[in-house]
């Protein structure tokens, strides 16, 4: 009886230990693998160390930061290395990376722009 009592003690133990207690500062970077680029060619950026969650702002109309809802590329569950995105139309865009680590404690966030030239 005195095994089961200890069972008990330990499995709370064993599942409160692996909780994640300390929000972890957000620095990443992001690389796009040039900056000038043809209208339909295809834009690789290229992650270092991806936080808990990126949302992508592309800069074309609608799709600017912060005025609009961007496109979710990473989640807590899945590994982001890189990410594609085709630009139809020539012109200068503004593009945003918003990431963020988030835990019971709040959360903390980073935001990277760069400049892409469609021609």
């Amino acid at each position: 009886m005195k095994s089961f009592y200890t069972i008990l003690f330990l499995i709370p133990v064993f599942f409160l230990s692996s909780c994640e207690d300390i929000l972890k500062d957000v620095d990443f970077t992001v690389t796009p693998n040039k900056t000038s680029y043809t209208a339909g060619e295809e834009v690789v950026f290229r992650f270092a160390d991806a936080p808990d969650w990126v949302t992508f702002y592309s800069g074309e109309e609608g799709r600017t930061y912060p005025d609009s809802y961007g496109t979710s590329i990473k989640s807590i569950t899945k590994e982001l290395l890189t990410y594609a995105y085709i630009y139809d139309s020539p012109g200068s865009y503004q593009v945003v990376f918003v990431g963020g680590n988030t835990n019971y404690k709040g959360n903390k966030e980073q935001v990277i722009t760069m400049t892409i030239t469609v021609n």
